[in-house]
């Protein structure tokens, strides 16, 4: 496990924000927003930052809308709130990317599974975002702190 946190510490810990999305408004129309929600999410130009202390890996992402923070170990469920709905969670470090699966816990619910992998990809983040058929990337850029 230490060795992965090594390698997170190394290329995603730190300041990221939006630059430029592919697919982006479709992504959040299978998520379930409504068309006013789902056009300035699309818009919008999230700042998220990735921290590390001890064995724990801490993501909070900020918009002008909303602002929200998890933190979790590797390989270990966490419990998250999404848009009202609690999901479970696991977080995964695989080929260089920090892969978080999220599944609602109440069955019948509305909202989708979704998978986000978060990589470097040369100066930039890459989000690569799953939800249903639909894939969505975002490419970030470093905010100097």
């Amino acid at each position: 496990m230490g060795s992965a946190l090594e390698e997170i510490k190394e290329k995603l810990v730190g300041t990221w924000k939006v630059d430029r999305g592919e697919n982006v408004e479709d992504f959040f129309r299978e998520l379930g927003l409504n068309f006013i929600t789902r056009k300035l999410a699309a818009r919008g130009k999230p700042v998220s930052t990735i921290s590390i202390e001890g064995d724990e890996i801490t993501l909070a992402i900020q918009t002008p809308f909303w602002t929200m923070k998890d933190t979790f170990k590797l390989d270990e469920e966490f419990e998250k709130v999404t848009e009202g709905v609690k999901l479970k969670a696991v977080a995964t470090y695989k080929d260089g990317k920090l892969i978080i699966k999220q599944t609602p816990i109440e069955e019948g619910s509305s909202v989708k599974p979704q998978e986000v992998h978060r990589e470097r990809v040369g100066e930039e983040l890459l989000q690569t975002m799953y939800i249903g058929d639909v894939v969505c990337k975002r490419y970030c850029v470093r905010v100097q702190e």
